[in-house]
């Protein structure tokens, strides 16, 4: 049975990543309380207030955390605003062009942001569209 590699949040695959590359933390995902009790505890008192800590105490995300650790793991994709009305896609930020293309075609031509809120202004501006995420476009 092959299984699919478990896509994790960017943080958490570089941290996760850091740590095998360092053989630093023994991870056994035989006992996985064991393997996320070693994980927060290699963890120090500056990480506590981060993002990486507050995801790896969510319960959900500690199993997909085994998973990862048994399937093997990928960082997701990073988001990439586009800006689409209608059919069509927003292919030209720079005067404010758009086309019936592909959402490929909207990353190909760097027509996406990577902060939501950039996309959101020029939508307000223009009067119409909607911001997407040009990944999930892709997918579906």
């Amino acid at each position: 049975m092959k299984y699919e590699k478990v896509k994790l949040p960017k943080i958490i695959f570089d941290w996760l990543d850091n740590e095998i590359k360092q053989a630093t933390m023994r991870l056994n995902v035989a006992q996985p309380f064991t393997t996320i009790a070693a994980i927060l505890n290699k963890m120090n008192k500056k990480t506590f207030d981060s993002d990486l800590f507050w995801w790896i105490n969510l319960p959900a995300n500690q199993w997909k955390l085994i998973d990862a650790l048994r399937y093997g793991y990928e960082a997701e994709p990073e988001p990439r605003w586009g800006i689409k009305a209608g059919n069509c896609y927003m292919t030209n930020p720079d005067n404010y062009g758009f086309d019936d293309v592909t959402p490929e075609t909207a990353i190909e031509n760097d027509a996406y942001w990577a902060i939501k809120s950039y996309a959101d202004d020029i939508v307000k501006t223009l009067g119409f569209g909607e911001v997407v995420d040009l990944n999930k476009e892709v997918e579906g």
